[in-house]
């Protein structure tokens, strides 16, 4: 489906904000670091001049503020995870493609989502200690060790209190259905999910 021109537009002036603000944050914090100004093209062949830092000094602030914005972006998504948002519909705000970069590994836009915020499945740190992204759970009060979009949360989502987990599981269930299906409550319909895990994406 392609997407509307209105929405394009949008789209492409939230990039062009993201960028000028990005832009700016380098240029100030590598000045914060001594950093010496120097003009330069806008761009090659340009007759006008714009100010900016050295080039070693730029990308070295650039990588900082790449990574101080991860670490927001991961904040957040710890934050829409404990509002009951699923790695799915994470994935989704986030447009990330399955697969589409390293750090988006996966076979779906929620197994993509739970890459970007835990880590590549494939890197040693996994290999040794496994994958967890943690988040208190609102119902419990529980710290959540969460596993990925691949089990119910009683398997996935260790550190829940109580029923909490089922409770979270007929949530997302009746989210998904939107209240339809087998004509049952939703607590009813998941009293097996344990010999049949719901798959959260």
């Amino acid at each position: 489906m392609n997407t509307p021109e209105p929405a394009r537009e949008v789209r492409a002036k939230t990039i062009s904000a993201a960028r000028n603000a990005a832009r700016r944050a380098t240029i100030d914090l590598a000045l914060q670091d001594g950093a010496r100004v120097i003009r330069r093209p806008a761009f090659r062949g340009a007759q006008n001049v714009i100010r900016d830092v050295e080039p070693i000094a730029g990308m070295r602030a650039a990588r900082e503020i790449e990574l101080g914005a991860r670490y927001h972006t991961r904040t957040y998504i710890r934050d829409a995870r404990e509002a009951g948002r699923t790695w799915h519909e994470i994935g989704r705000a986030l447009g990330l493609v399955p697969g589409g970069e390293a750090d988006q590994a996966g076979q779906t836009i929620a197994e993509a989502a739970y890459t970007y915020a835990a880590g590549h499945p494939d890197s040693e740190t996994a290999w040794r200690y496994g994958r967890s992204f943690p988040w208190r759970c609102g119902s419990c009060e529980g710290l959540i060790s969460d596993r990925g979009p691949f089990d119910g949360p009683a398997d996935a989502e260790p550190g829940h209190g109580g029923g909490s987990a089922a409770r979270g599981d007929a949530r997302r269930l009746g989210r998904r259905m939107g209240g339809r299906g087998l004509g049952l409550p939703v607590q009813g319909r998941l009293r097996g999910f344990r010999s049949a895990p719901l798959h959260r994406s």
